[in-house]
């Protein structure tokens, strides 16, 4: 009788301590390789300047993002809703110079 009654009292306790055990990170993000600039497009309200919806391109490089800037503009208005303007944004990508390394300090 006693195993029984300890069994139920083990039980909840199992329980508990199995739902704070931390889940495995799920699927990692896909990576796209060989992009260094992206557009964002976004649509906002232009009386608040809200920001209603984004949207992000890869490009290779910051010039064919730029180039391509009024061709989405023109993609991206007839689909604003409710009086939304629409504004896009390049954003490029680029390595650090390499740090200059300090002089040593002379002693005085």
């Amino acid at each position: 009788m006693k195993k029984v009654i300890a069994l139920v009292f083990a039980i909840p306790f199992a329980v508990i301590a199995a739902a704070q055990v931390p889940a495995t990170d799920g699927p990692k993000e896909p990576r796209d390789l060989g992009n260094t600039a992206a557009m964002h497009v976004y649509w906002y309200a232009p009386k608040t300047l809200e920001i209603t919806h984004v949207e992000t391109y890869l490009f290779k490089d910051e010039h064919s993002c730029g180039a391509a800037i009024s061709r989405a503009l023109l993609i991206a208005m007839p689909h604003a809703s409710e009086g939304d303007l629409v504004n896009a944004q390049c954003v490029g990508i680029h390595p650090p110079k390499d740090a200059q390394k300090p002089k040593a300090a002379t002693e005085l």
